[in-house]
């Protein structure tokens, strides 16, 4: 008995509860996916009920047709229809909304000026805006130009810029529009001052105004000083740069900008474990010293050990006293273990070069090393002392170093030696390398990576391994050992080649925020004489950590007598 009165209970509670509490699902027919959306967001957060909405008399009849044909205004239909269709099988499962559009509103005075001394910016902006005479009115247009006016203004720094006027005007029984809009800039203030404010004295004065390199009475824009700001944030001298440009001291079209620093930590450790399918399991220490002393001078050493490759290597960097931020030398002093499965060689090197950066984009390095290495190649022993001068320049451009849509790299090296002149071998070698990543629809991205490399040399046998060239590993043809692609000596064993020509192709989905799928093709080969072509095909995850992406390939080579395959993971940035 008890249990009859339960459910005779709830049988009451549903029959009480209101009916506007039971969801109604809409289905929108009779315009584009754009104006579909619209409707249904402006009507997705209202309840309904499923009987009043089948009536043409009811308060809620009225307002869902009011709110429909508001989401349709603004793409410049103020004339429109709807019907409400009930579906066969079930009334409100979904709810059909039928919509008639009507005439188009069109533009019949477009008035669209701005009251500037003479700034093409904003003339390009004016140009390339879509509303015209005889066009639709779509309002978010409208809404587009005057956002974008107001943010060139503020980009450019025209503190004073205002719409002088601004309307809209819809005259829905002519389906017809105006728009009158005109946009004073008033005057483009210039940086008058660069004042700086540290909380203590831990650089020269004279070289952190170098590095802010901001001129005084000159015109900036906000994505310049920005640039500043992560320009000075990488130097490793400050924890905090802050730019502030004090608008209650404007004086004569001149606002000053106060740039106030923190200095970072003197010295830095890091420790790191990890493996590498190249060179095995890893350990890394590294101490850097980022202000040895007041002129900005920096020190670093770093011990890298691995089963194949162990390496010490410092490093002392000076920067040029005038152009500091873009010019700077370096001391480098390195030694460096390394035993593949066919080469073993030990090599010290003595290092000065001098790097310039040009336009942030371009980069000169000028270098001469004193090389001393023994090497062994199985068939070839051998030392070598050599002094080798020589010049890199390489162009970067992006729209975005960490993670790009679009870019590339160029790099070109040219280095040589010659017995004349303190050297155990003559030689000169060009290398060229080059990336290219671009978009392929939305979520896809194509990646093509090509190195070449060319040596003349008096006597190749007596040039250290340092100066040959290997293919095969993570950087290189995947699917192949580390450096196991070469011409061989006469005991089989890779020995170097006088020439390298490797690239690849690589198709890249973006399938989750963070996560990508990739398929490539490596191909070509380390050769002396005869070009051997060699090439892989694999696949592989991107993950976009935090640190720069990781990716985990899985290669295969398809000019092997022997089917084979081999794991690759690799950590850094596209450029």
């Amino acid at each position: 008995m008890r249990l009859k009165i339960q459910q005779v209970f709830l049988f009451m509670l549903l029959c009480l509860t209101p009916l506007s509490l039971l969801a109604v699902n809409f289905k929108v027919v009779g315009v584009d996916k754009q104006i579909e959306a619209n409707v249904l967001s402006f009507i997705g957060g209202k309840s309904y009920q499923c009987d009043a909405l089948q009536s043409t008399i009811t308060r809620q009849h009225k307002a869902l047709k009011d709110q429909v044909k508001l989401a349709i205004q603004p793409f410049g239909y103020f004339n429109s229809s709807l019907t409400l269709k009930s579906n066969e099988s079930n009334q409100c499962e979904p709810l059909i909304i039928d919509i008639d559009l009507g005439p188009e509103t069109t533009l019949r005075v477009v008035d669209v000026r701005v009251l500037s001394p003479g700034d093409e910016a904003f003339d390009q902006v004016l140009k390339k805006h879509p509303m015209k005479i005889g066009q639709r009115l779509v309002q978010q247009q409208y809404e587009q130009l005057k956002s974008r006016l107001l943010e060139l203004a503020m980009e450019k720094f025209y503190l004073d810029a205002r719409f002088v006027e601004k309307k809209l005007n819809v005259f829905a029984e002519e389906n017809a529009a105006e728009i009158k809009l005109i946009f004073d800039t008033g005057p483009r203030y210039r940086i008058s001052e660069v004042k700086i404010n540290t909380s203590q004295s831990f650089l020269d004065v004279a070289l952190v105004n170098r590095l802010v390199a901001i001129e005084q009475n000159s015109y900036v824009t906000q994505s310049q000083l920005y640039k500043a700001k992560q320009k000075l944030n990488s130097y490793g001298y400050f924890q905090q740069v802050l730019f502030e440009v004090d608008e209650d001291k404007i004086i004569d079209g001149k606002v000053p900008l106060e740039i106030t620093f923190s200095p970072a930590a003197k010295y830095d450790y890091s420790v790191g474990l990890g493996a590498s399918t190249d060179r095995g399991g890893q350990a890394s220490f590294k101490y850097n010293n980022y202000r040895v002393n007041s002129k900005g001078h920096q020190f670093s050493a770093q011990l890298n050990l691995s089963q194949v490759n162990n390496e010490f290597i410092s490093d002392y960097k000076i920067p040029d006293k005038q152009q500091p931020a873009n010019e700077w030398f370096n001391f480098k002093l390195g030694y460096r273990d390394q035993r593949t499965d066919n080469v073993e060689s030990q090599t010290s090197k003595l290092g000065l070069s001098q790097t310039i950066i040009m336009n942030n984009r371009w980069q000169n390095i000028n270098f001469i090393d004193v090389l001393h290495e023994t090497f062994d190649t199985g068939v070839d022993q051998g030392e070598s002392l050599l002094l080798v001068p020589g010049v890199s320049l390489s162009l970067t451009d992006a729209d975005n170093l960490t993670r790009p849509n679009r870019g590339y790299k160029i790099q070109t090296e040219f280095k040589g030696a010659s017995e004349d002149v303190f050297s155990d071998a003559s030689f000169v070698q060009l290398t060229l390398f080059g990336k290219y990543i671009h978009t392929l629809g939305e979520r896809n991205r194509m990646l093509y990576r090509a190195r070449l490399g060319a040596t003349a040399s008096s006597d190749f046998d007596e040039l250290p391994t340092t100066y040959r060239f290997f293919a095969g590993g993570d950087t290189s043809i995947r699917g192949y050992d580390f450096e196991s692609i070469s011409p061989l000596n006469d005991a089989g064993d890779t020995a170097g080649g006088k020439h390298l020509a490797v690239g690849s192709i690589e198709f890249e989905h973006q399938f989750a925020e963070q996560w990508a799928w990739a398929a490539f093709s490596d191909f070509g080969d380390s050769f002396s004489d005869s070009f051997d072509f060699k090439y892989s095909v694999g696949s592989g995850i991107r993950w976009f950590s935090p640190i720069g992406p990781i990716r985990v390939d899985v290669g295969v080579p398809l000019n092997q007598d022997q089917d084979d395959f081999r794991l690759h993971i690799t950590i850094g940035p596209d450029l």
